[in-house]
């Protein structure tokens, strides 16, 4: 059985939710939002090389950073 609040008469019952965590549910957006723009992996290090001026190191750590990981949805992992 669930729980009941009391009121002054009478048990009413309760329904409660629970909440998902914070970092599924911008995953679950950003995945709704990535789904209306498709992006291949070239063109999402190509940007990363625009906006980092061409510095390898920039690039590497835009592309693994956890904001890159919420916005595609998706973590990018760099072996090399």
């Amino acid at each position: 059985m669930g729980k009941r609040t009391t009121r002054s008469r009478s048990a009413v019952p309760r329904q409660g939710r629970r909440v998902m965590p914070a970092l599924r549910r911008t995953a679950q957006r950003a995945r709704a939002a990535a789904d209306k723009v498709h992006l291949t992996v070239g063109e999402v290090i190509a940007a990363a090389f625009d906006t980092s001026g061409g510095e390898l190191a920039d690039v590497m750590e835009q592309l693994t950073s956890p904001q890159m990981a919420r916005a595609l949805g998706r973590r990018i992992v760099v072996v090399g």
